[in-house]
């Protein structure tokens, strides 16, 4: 036996391509922001790696009987990170409105959070043939951004630009219709996993309070990182804000737990964490002094916020987090305004 007869499966097996793809995408916007013709073309040429590793993965693990349940849920998510990555860098660079990616990245957050929490269940649900399409198409959304990027400096090709710019927006278009569609199918095929017990649990720790270690911390970083993503539209802020409260508000219905606020809750802490910085400048200092700040008050529950968690149920739980958000952002307040 050769060294590559026993090593090949590790080194084409088909997850570490899957996360490779991953890592591809997350180096594009470095590459795409820099004013550099040569670092354009090699991430054009990486995400052309990345996409061809895609089909590959799949084939090598049905080729020699590899696929797992990890597979089936690392393969669409680092899908998502080579397709999400380079397109909001191009929405930064002004090549379409960020109002275009918006819905995008709602629709494979949401349903990457859903199928995270189903594979936890022993539910395992690979990509469905919609979802592949609109994949594809949001490929070639991205193609065709990068070659405008690498055409655009050469007056010369001012006519093949121009058909580009046009060509652009009609396949968003089409890309957001695919991408909503599929999510609402994919969401409403498998609506009977939303009422388990365990999904739901999953929906109140918002994935990271099933920590074993401070998961208050973890899902008051968590809100800090959602505050990041969504600050820059105060539409989209108090949306994503109700959406977790009203979610979180029917998850805790649908569970049975003998105590009244379980450690692994940390909804209420995402939520508090959204008031801390409502029309707070948000900068590093400030996002870490408001993270501080919040976590001191969510602690020690200064008057009256202590009193608020004698509310019943689940609205005591959010109440005293809403509490101590609130003292958090008075101060940061008094600083930045």
């Amino acid at each position: 036996m050769t060294l590559w007869d026993k090593y090949k499966y590790s080194v084409l097996n088909p997850n570490v391509l899957s996360i490779a793809r991953g890592f591809i995408g997350l180096s594009l916007p470095f590459l795409i922001l820099r004013p550099s013709p040569s670092a354009h073309l090699w991430a054009f040429i990486l995400f052309m790696v990345g996409a061809i590793t895609d089909y590959f993965d799949g084939w090598i693990a049905r080729q020699y009987k590899l696929e797992s349940a990890f597979g089936r849920w690392i393969d669409p998510f680092n899908d998502k990170i080579l397709i999400l990555a380079p397109m909001a860098t191009f929405a930064t660079l002004h090549f379409y409105s960020i109002w275009w990616v918006v819905p995008i990245f709602i629709r494979e957050i949401l349903v990457t959070f859903c199928r995270t929490g189903w594979l936890l269940e022993g539910k395992s649900l690979g990509a469905e043939m919609m979802g592949k399409l609109k994949f594809g198409f949001q490929t070639v959304t991205v193609w065709i951004a990068f070659v405008y990027l690498l055409m655009n400096p050469y007056p010369s090709l001012d006519a093949v630009t121009g058909i580009l710019h046009f060509l652009l927006p009609i396949l968003l278009i089409t890309t957001v219709a695919l991408t909503l569609i599929s999510g609402g199918m994919f969401l409403w095929n498998q609506r009977a996993h939303f009422g388990s017990e365990a999904f739901n649990k999953f929906v109140l720790a918002v994935g990271v309070g099933l920590f074993p270690i401070a998961p208050g911390t973890w899902g008051s970083l968590l809100g800090v990182f959602l505050v990041f993503l969504t600050r820059w539209s105060g539409g989209l802020y108090g949306a994503v804000f109700v959406f977790l409260v009203v979610w979180g508000a029917l998850a805790y219905e649908r569970i049975t737990d003998p105590d009244p606020d379980p450690q692994y809750i940390v909804v209420d802490e995402v939520c508090g964490i959204f008031i801390t910085f409502m029309l707070i400048p948000l900068t590093w200092y400030s996002a870490i002094l408001g993270f501080v700040l919040f976590r001191a008050f969510d602690v020690f529950k200064p008057f009256p916020v202590r009193s608020l968690e004698r509310i019943p149920r689940y609205w005591g739980i959010m109440a005293d987090d809403l509490g101590a958000g609130l003292y958090a952002w008075i101060i940061l307040f008094a600083i930045f305004k």
